[in-house]
C-alpha cells in the first residue's frame, strides 16, 4: 500500500520550490493595479506560456505551440505513436481576478513532468502538458476557445465574428498580434486533438467555490461538469415616467418587472432544491438601468439583466429555459411591459470519465488524501471529454472563492493535488509507483 513517502508521492513535493518560482515570475509579469490579469490571446498570457515554456525547455521536455497559440509541453514515450496522456488548463484569467484559476492545472502538469524526469520515468507514450488559451468567456462572450479550436468543434468563421469586449476587435486581429497564423489555422481546419492520439485527459484546477475549504479537505475528484442555460442580453421595457405623478394603475415599470422575474425564478430554484434535484445553482451576474436615462426620480423604462442556470441534469436545465419564457411572458402582461430575452446559449452537462475517477479516487486514498467528491462548473475538461476523450479532474482547496484577486490556495494543497494527478497518470500507464 502506498504512502505519503512514495517515491513519487516525494518527487512530485520536491518539485514544489519550482512550482513557485514559476507562479512567482508568472505573477509578476500579469499583475495588474488588483489582482491578475491575463486576456486570452494578450502580451500577458503569452508571457505566462513563454515562462512557463522555458521552464519545460529547462527540464529538457519537447516544447511546441499548436495552429490556435495553445502550448504543448511533452515528455517524450518510447512510442510516440501512442496515444498520449493529457493534462493541463488554461492561462487566461477573468479581469483582476486570482492567480491560481487556470494557471494552478498548467503548472501541475509542468510538476509532475519534473518528478517523472527525476525518477529517470520512461512511458510508453508521450505525456504532454497544455496550457490553453481563451476558457474565460469574459473576453469573446463565449467559453473554451483554445480546447475548441484543439478539438475543431468551433466554427473558424467565429474567428472573425467573435469581438473582444473590452477592446471590440476580432478574435483573428488578437491572435494574429500575438503570433499565431491565423491564415494558416484557417487553411488546417481540422482538430489536431482528438480520440485517436489522446487517451485520457486530467485537469487539475482550483475549487471555485467553499465546498472543500468548508470541509477540511484538500482534494476533490468531480462528478459532472455542470451545463448550463443562459440569457446573456436578455432586457425588460417599460415606459419611462414622472416617480412621483404615476400612480401603480399607469406604470410600466421594467426595473419592477425585472426584480420580480429574477424573484419568481429565485423560488423555483428553492422549489427544485426542495424536491432533491442535485447540484443546482442560480445566478443574476447583471442588473441594471440605463445609466444614460436612470434617476431617481424616474420610473425606469428599460432594465438589463443576465440570467444563469446551471445543473447536472438536462430536465432541469429545459425547465429552466421553459420556465423564464412563461414567466417573462405573465409577468409582462401583468405589468404592461415587454420583454426580450435574447439569445439563449448553454451546453449540456457533461459526466466525467468514471474509470478515471476511480483511479484518481483510489490513488488518494493509498496515499493519505482525503477527498470529496461533488459536481464542478465548467472546465475545459468538458470540451475534451465531448470529443470522446475520457476525462476527469482534480480539484484543489482554495480559499475566499475565485475569479476574484483573494484566491488564496496553498502550496501544500496544491501539493497534494499534483500528487493525485501524477498517481492517476502513471496507474493509467500501468505502472507501479511504490
Amino acid at each position: 500500500m502506498m504512502d505519503e513517502s512514495s517515491p513519487l508521492a516525494a518527487a512530485v513535493r520536491s518539485q514544489m520550490p519550482l512550482a513557485t518560482r514559476i507562479f512567482d515570475a508568472i505573477r509578476e509579469r500579469t499583475a495588474d493595479h488588483v489582482g491578475i490579469t491575463r486576456p486570452a490571446w494578450s502580451s500577458q498570457d503569452l508571457a505566462a506560456a513563454e515562462i512557463i515554456a522555458e521552464a519545460a525547455r529547462e527540464l529538457g521536455l519537447i516544447v511546441e505551440w499548436d495552429l490556435a497559440g495553445n502550448l504543448l509541453c511533452s515528455l517524450s514515450g518510447t512510442d510516440s505513436d501512442q496515444p498520449r496522456i493529457l493534462t493541463g488548463s488554461h492561462l487566461d484569467s477573468v479581469p483582476t481576478g486570482g492567480h491560481y484559476d487556470g494557471l494552478a492545472g498548467v503548472v501541475a502538469g509542468i510538476s509532475v513532468l519534473a518528478a517523472f524526469r527525476q525518477m529517470d520515468l520512461q512511458p510508453a507514450c508521450d505525456i504532454t502538458t497544455i496550457g490553453l488559451r481563451g476558457e474565460e468567456s469574459v473576453w469573446y462572450g463565449i467559453a473554451y476557445i483554445g480546447s475548441r479550436l484543439a478539438v475543431g468543434t468551433l466554427p473558424l468563421e467565429q474567428l472573425d465574428k467573435l469581438r473582444r469586449g473590452d477592446t471590440g476587435r476580432s478574435l483573428a486581429e488578437h491572435m494574429s498580434d500575438v503570433g499565431v497564423d491565423v491564415d494558416e489555422l484557417r487553411r488546417a481546419k481540422g482538430a489536431t486533438i482528438n480520440s485517436n492520439n489522446t487517451r485520457a485527459f486530467f485537469e487539475l484546477h482550483i475549487e471555485q467555490g467553499p465546498v472543500l475549504v468548508g470541509e477540511g479537505v484538500s482534494v476533490g475528484i468531480p462528478t459532472t461538469i455542470r451545463g448550463n442555460v443562459r440569457f446573456p442580453y436578455a432586457h425588460c421595457l417599460g415606459v419611462y415616467g414622472h416617480s412621483g405623478a404615476l400612480p401603480r394603475a399607469y406604470r410600466n415599470d421594467a426595473a419592477l418587472a425585472a426584480v420580480e422575474l429574477v424573484h419568481k425564478l429565485d423560488s423555483f430554484w428553492i422549489e427544485q432544491e426542495a424536491m432533491g434535484v442535485p447540484d443546482t445553482v442560480f445566478t443574476v451576474g447583471k442588473l441594471f438601468t440605463d445609466p444614460t436615462y436612470h434617476a431617481m426620480t424616474k420610473v425606469p423604462g428599460r432594465c438589463d439583466f443576465t440570467l444563469n442556470f446551471g445543473g447536472t441534469t438536462k430536465t432541469f436545465l429545459d425547465a429552466c429555459r421553459e420556465r423564464t419564457v412563461i414567466m417573462a411572458g405573465d409577468i409582462a402582461q401583468k405589468r404592461r411591459v415587454e420583454f426580450e430575452l435574447g439569445e439563449c446559449v448553454g451546453s449540456d452537462p457533461t459526466p466525467l470519465d468514471n474509470q478515471l475517477r476511480g483511479v484518481l479516487a483510489d490513488k488518494a486514498e493509498s496515499a493519505g488524501i482525503q477527498i470529496r467528491e461533488f459536481a464542478t462548473v465548467g472546465h475545459d475538461a468538458s470540451i475534451f471529454a465531448r470529443a470522446g476523450i475520457p476525462s476527469a479532474m482534480v480539484l484543489v482547496r482554495n480559499d475566499k472563492g475565485s475569479h476574484n484577486p483573494d484566491e488564496a490556495m496553498e502550496m501544500s494543497d496544491f501539493a497534494d493535488g499534483s500528487v493525485v494527478l501524477a498517481e492517476g497518470i502513471v496507474s493509467l500507464l500501468g505502472y507501479d509507483s511504490t
